[in-house]
């Protein structure tokens, strides 16, 4: 929870705006006070979807559909205006933490409680069905726990969203999506059966039925693969393993779920009784916090001595900061660790922390794929994207005009067509990763294909390394780095190796060996070009948080410096610090581990498992930026301990790469579309 920030209204309709709550694909949700005083949450729709006349006509029948639902386990649709300019809608508040924020907190939850949450939430999604609707967006973020029992919220939002999208669009949350929202078919009641199932492994296990990774990752295996139920009460196994079923048919209906779940020994008190004593004091605390408190304003209300004690969080993600500094922290606590000795708490020179005052989000490029890399030149004048499409552009950063587009060229190392190569694997004609060399003469880009282009930008004129071993290709993501001491270039694709390539001589200089099967996907260079970071994992859908290495070299001998952690590295981020002394490693199912680098001890861990965090970048003075699978980015401070501002994209996509300019004075987000915003 956040403070208004400036452009935020503060009063919409009849309600009194105090706080944010958060953000998402309709648009920010704020914690308002209805004219009696009871606190509610306020939906206000962002700009571009007030103006679209087929969102608003979606909008105005699914937000009168929401009013219809009743029942004790959803949250109550209570107002709604969809002719407002923007249009709005106001549901009960429910004080208590989101089901993602107290498995992520306090881990698994117990059997008796599965029971009483399974069945709660089968009774709400009952009442949700009898009112016309389908959720199909149920997931652990859009349940909320409280004294009485669990809360579904945001029913009826994700099918108002479709209106603004075209048909082909899937809309929902990988991991808690059935085979047949995956697919883009149409859904019904029994979606909403199978998200339940997903959610209630989570619940058990503190991880989805179909693991982690990139979402087309855990797409495939939700669409292809059977569930693994690995940690879940035997009572629950069978009901679960049904709700899962591919055959939307073949899944039970909710009154059977309820006659399942029949034998739970009691239902929620009012007390909380049915959870564990940690979440139920957070649940008090909650309470305490937002519903009883006096109505002041928002700047002072963060000021008070509960609010530095209390720890919601709708998003369930804190930076536990570096060093024994104390910072007010306005996210959730997952896990902080000590700083170790060697750690710098000395503020780089430039742009201070304090100044940041975000422009408003510019869209230099949206095309029919993803943004998949970016990186700005030495000089800041220029920067670079690449993707899906097979192309690496370059923008002027001032002008925001785009100067220059590079296309590769697949190269086809088998014996078939090219046709049946992409049919096979349509990202082999995709550009995954870029980099400037040193001087930014020149762009080293990653290519599906296994190999590497070398772009002279004032030429285009363009070197090509070829893949060292075509014939170990498995669809792996091609990634590059530039050394920024002397321009070697480290790239590695779909091997346990790295192959470090000296341009002046045109030769490899040293191949780095991580093991067998753990193959690089990930690697950055320390800013002083002495240290390479890589990443390894085995690249195979289900692999697990333990599944890779985290590895140091020493670019002046090619050995082996450190081993750091298993950790794996399927759809990861590394990133140094800039004065080198502190690596951010995100790992694939949203952890971020911070770790000093002349000690090759960790000093800290961000974010934990199920953040939705899917990018990390950073920027000068210690600030760590965080791209989310939600289409926001987080700023953090890493040496305060603190985040400094939520920056939006204004679309509900998936962000996979973020990236500063030298200066810090600009950042950019990729994903469906490449966005940018200026730090005054």
């Amino acid at each position: 929870m956040m403070p208004l920030q400036p452009g935020d209204p503060r009063q919409v309709g009849p309600y009194r705006l105090e706080r944010r709550l958060g953000g998402g694909g309709m648009g920010q949700v704020f914690l308002g006070r209805s004219p009696g005083g009871r606190p509610v949450a306020v939906k206000v729709v962002r700009p571009e979807l007030a103006g679209d006349a087929a969102f608003r006509r979606r909008f105005a029948m699914e937000g009168e559909a929401a009013r219809r639902v009743g029942g004790f386990y959803t949250a109550q649709v209570v107002d709604a205006d969809p002719h407002a300019d923007p249009p709005w809608l106001v549901t009960a508040f429910v004080p208590g933490p989101s089901l993602l924020q107290a498995v992520q907190e306090d881990g698994p939850l117990p059997a008796r409680t599965l029971g009483v949450l399974g069945a709660g939430l089968a009774e709400g999604l009952a009442a949700i069905h009898r009112a016309g609707l389908v959720h199909r967006d149920l997931k652990p973020g859009n349940i909320i726990l409280a004294a009485d029992g669990p809360r579904v919220i945001d029913f009826g939002i994700v099918r108002a969203l479709d209106a603004a999208h075209t048909s082909t669009a899937v809309l929902g949350t990988p991991g808690f999506m059935s085979p047949e929202q995956a697919r883009g078919l149409d859904v019904g009641p029994p979606s909403d059966v199978f998200a339940l199932g997903s959610v209630l492994t989570f619940a058990a296990t503190g991880s989805g039925p179909f693991g982690t990774g990139s979402a087309e990752a855990i797409v495939y295996r939700i669409v292809h693969q059977e569930p693994d139920l690995t940690g879940l009460p035997a009572h629950l196994a069978g009901l679960v393993r049904a709700c899962l079923a591919k055959d939307p048919e073949q899944r039970p209906r909710l009154a059977q779920i309820l006659d399942s779940l029949a034998a739970v020994p009691s239902a929620p008190s009012d007390s909380g009784g049915w959870l564990p004593p940690t979440v139920t004091a957070l649940i008090s605390q909650y309470d305490r916090d937002f519903t009883d408190r006096p109505h002041d304003t928002a700047d002072t209300a963060l000021t008070t001595r509960a609010d530095r004690r209390r720890r919601p969080s709708r998003r369930g993600f804190l930076l536990a900061g570096l060093g024994g500094a104390a910072g007010v922290p306005v996210v959730a606590l997952l896990r902080s660790l000590p700083a170790r000795a060697g750690g710098s708490r000395t503020p780089e020179p430039g742009r201070t922390r304090a100044s940041l005052r975000p422009g408003a989000p510019v869209t230099l490029f949206e095309g029919d794929g993803i943004v998949r890399s970016m990186a700005f030149s030495p000089k800041g004048d220029l920067l670079a994207a690449v993707g899906d499409d097979g192309k690496a552009r370059l923008w002027t950063v001032d002008g925001r005009r785009l100067a220059k587009t590079f296309t590769h060229k697949v190269t086809n190392p088998w014996n078939t067509s090219l046709d049946r190569v992409t049919s096979f694997n349509p990202q082999f004609g995709t550009t995954f990763s870029t980099a400037f060399t040193p001087d930014g003469s020149g762009l080293v880009v990653g290519n599906g294909d296994g190999t590497i282009d070398l772009w002279n930008i004032a030429t285009a004129a363009v070197t090509t390394l070829p893949s060292p071993k075509p014939e170990l290709w498995n669809s792996a993501t091609g990634c590059v780095a530039v050394n920024p001491k002397d321009g070697a270039v480290a790239f590695s694709y779909d091997a346990p190796i790295v192959r470090v390539w000296d341009p002046a001589a045109r030769a490899v200089r040293a191949t780095l060996t991580s093991g067998d099967g753990y193959w690089v996907q990930a690697m950055a260079y320390g800013p002083s070009g002495d240290v390479l970071a890589t990443a390894s994992g085995n690249g195979n859908p289900g692999n697990k948080a333990g599944d890779g290495l985290l590895h140091l070299w020493d670019t002046s001998t090619h050995g082996q410096i450190a081993t750091l952690a298993r950790t794996n590295s399927d759809v990861q981020s590394l990133a140094f610090a800039r004065d080198g002394r502190t690596l951010a490693n995100l790992r694939n199912d949203g952890l971020i581990t911070l770790w000093n680098v002349p000690s090759r001890e960790r000093a800290a861990t961000l974010a934990g498992p199920g953040s939705g965090v899917t990018c990390i970048a950073f920027g000068p003075n210690g600030l760590l930026a965080g791209g989310f699978n939600d289409g926001t980015v987080t700023l953090w401070d890493v040496t305060a301990g603190k985040s400094v501002t939520v920056l939006s994209t204004g679309a509900n996509t998936e962000i996979r790469c973020v990236a500063f300019s030298p200066d810090g004075g600009t950042i950019t987000a990729g994903g469906r579309k490449l966005t940018l915003w200026t730090l005054g």
